[in-house]
């Protein structure tokens, strides 16, 4: 096992920058698993890359995706079914690039707004999550859900969102053949909403984005904004 924490940083470093193959990847994995659990310096290490990556994402200037995309899409896509596809295959290509833009510079001020670390754990899962190829990226109006089939917890991400009326929230309801979650308040600021929803996105066969007075229980939805069911 390595014992040299200079070189240990290195391989934290290619890591979280996903840069690593071979050897220093197996080298990596084995860190992650036996050392960097039990060492609080290589655990306040690798905290502190994934802020740095979450933040250098961040301030990359958003990119279009290329023309060769949507055939890609078509071509990856039509012979695995996933929950909620529709072959509206241009809506999902323009979830892709709202998830691409994932670097505005709204959302680095969103992020500073809130739990710093918190925020940019969650920002770089959603991150990792929507570059899986088994990613799924649903529109809910101006949003995005974006998923993954087998996980616990899924995230809603937009830009140009306009804000609720005022003395309102945004609230997030999961439903199922069972009935309607509440699943939390989605925040809004300078037009950009994110949350992480601790749900498994097979769960549920709709979601809906509701306004609501702030400060009210949700006992039941109040007037739907959006929901996935737009998309299908």
């Amino acid at each position: 096992m390595i014992e040299d924490h200079e070189q240990i940083e290195e391989l934290l470093a290619g890591y979280v920058l996903r840069s690593l193959s071979g050897e220093d990847a197996t080298r990596a994995d084995e860190l992650l698993s036996d050392h960097v659990p039990a060492c609080g310096r290589c655990r306040d290490t690798l905290a502190g890359f994934q802020v740095l990556s979450a933040e250098l994402a961040l301030v990359t200037p958003p990119i279009a995706p290329p023309e060769t995309l949507l055939p890609r899409l078509h071509r990856e896509l039509e012979p695995v079914p996933r929950r909620r596809r529709t072959g509206q295959l241009v809506a999902v290509a323009a979830s892709v690039a709202l998830v691409a833009g994932l670097a505005g510079t709204s959302l680095t001020q969103f992020v500073r707004a809130g739990d710093r670390q918190a925020r940019a754990d969650d920002m770089a899962a959603a991150l990792d999550l929507a570059r899986q190829p088994e990613a799924d990226l649903v529109p809910v109006g101006p949003a995005t859900e974006i998923s993954t089939p087998g996980a616990e917890e899924f995230y809603l991400y937009g830009t140009g969102v306009q804000s609720p009326p005022a003395g309102s929230v945004y609230r997030v309801w999961l439903v199922s053949e069972t009935g309607t979650t509440y699943a939390g308040e989605l925040p809004c600021e300078d037009g950009v909403v994110f949350l992480a929803v601790p749900f498994d996105p097979g769960s549920f066969t709709e979601l809906m984005i509701t306004v609501e007075p702030a400060g009210s229980s949700p006992a039941a939805p109040g007037d739907v904004v959006w929901t996935t069911a737009a998309a299908a």
